[in-house]
């Protein structure tokens, strides 16, 4: 299927796209498979099923329960982010406003430096479409950042592949829009299930290096996450070049970090921007065409990841160039739950 024109994927026009691939299914034209059980252990098993081009990872409902009670905010505190490819120095700053420095000063000598006007993002406590996303590998706790995507069943969550997904699935997964300072407005989200690209589980291509993961209502709340913080439209095919508006959630930092930038082509299926800062923790962040900074709206064209798993430099920024896998990735999100 070729996708010759921008599309915008919103609750409404998806309904119609889940009916086909829910057809599709039926006549087995959309492959499934047998549930087997799942090799990461934890409170209780959790299933996969194999679909064309993806597999979903369901998590138990009491694993789902032990991951709503497991983040505390000391916990959280003290969570690492899941790649350290780009680690901060001592100089980064740690407080709210301006993120200091303009990356230079962390650079070894002979390494590229940042293109000359390159922006410096600022500290804010965050918008409710965007928040961490916390998570376990072993004994070590760890995040990313994610966003939540407009969607049918309004429970829908956007990250990198490789936030959820190494040589296993991440354990006690959990998303908390909106988390800044310890505090977490809308509560703990534990994830029911994840699905990333088969090619991403079999070969970590970098340019699958995306995952949808359907969040569950923390205690006390009965609307899902959708009708709670709003959501991003998903932008595919909308062409390389936008100004952007990049949230993501730093190493050491207890902020969310914001930088008004402009994406552009770094490879046919790749995109890339530059603004300093962009430490480890922020995989997974989107990048916002459109943003409106009052509801945290607009039109999610990327997310940290793609090329070396978002980059090698805190000043240059990757993610896949959304198109057909990404959108059928969608899909069948959506559609394992119908």
């Amino acid at each position: 299927m070729a996708i010759r024109q921008p599309v915008s994927v919103n609750a409404r026009s998806l309904l119609a796209l889940l009916a086909l691939v829910s057809a599709l299914s039926a006549t087995g034209l959309v492959a499934g498979g047998p549930a087997t059980a799942a090799t990461r252990s934890g409170p209780a098993p959790a299933a996969e099923a194999s679909v064309q081009g993806a597999t979903v990872h369901t998590v138990g409902t009491s694993a789902q329960s032990a991951a709503g009670t497991y983040w505390t905010p000391a916990r959280m505190a003290s969570a690492t982010p899941v790649t350290p490819l780009r680690a901060p120095s001592a100089a980064q700053a740690t407080g709210s406003g301006q993120a200091t420095g303009s990356g230079q000063e962390h650079a070894a000598a002979g390494t590229p430096q940042p293109p000359p006007g390159t922006p410096d993002p600022t500290y804010f406590n965050g918008v409710p479409t965007v928040g961490a996303l916390f998570f376990t590998t072993g004994s070590q706790a760890h995040f990313c950042t994610a966003s939540v995507v407009d969607s049918a069943t309004l429970n829908l969550v956007l990250t990198a592949a490789h936030c959820v997904y190494g040589s296993g699935y991440a354990a006690n997964i959990a998303y908390v829009p909106e988390w800044h300072s310890g505090v977490s407005p809308y509560g703990v989200w534990p994830v029911r299930s994840i699905t990333v690209a088969s090619g991403w589980r079999q070969s970590q291509d970098p340019d699958l290096d995306f995952a949808f993961l359907k969040v569950a209502p923390p205690a006390g709340e009965s609307r899902p996450v959708q009708l709670v913080t709003g959501g991003l439209l998903l932008g595919i095919n909308a062409g390389y070049a936008h100004p952007v508006y990049v949230i993501g959630y730093n190493n050491t930092d207890s902020q969310p970090i914001g930088c008004a930038t402009r994406s552009f082509e770094f490879e046919p299926t790749q995109i890339e921007f530059y603004c300093n800062n962009f430490w480890d923790g922020t995989s997974g962040g989107p990048w916002i065409a459109d943003f409106n900074p009052a509801t945290g709206t607009g039109v999610v064209v990327g997310d940290i990841g793609g090329y070396e798993q978002g980059g090698d430099y805190p000043w240059a920024s990757y993610s896949d160039y959304y198109t057909w896998p990404t959108l059928h990735l969608y899909l069948q999100a959506e559609a394992s739950q119908v």
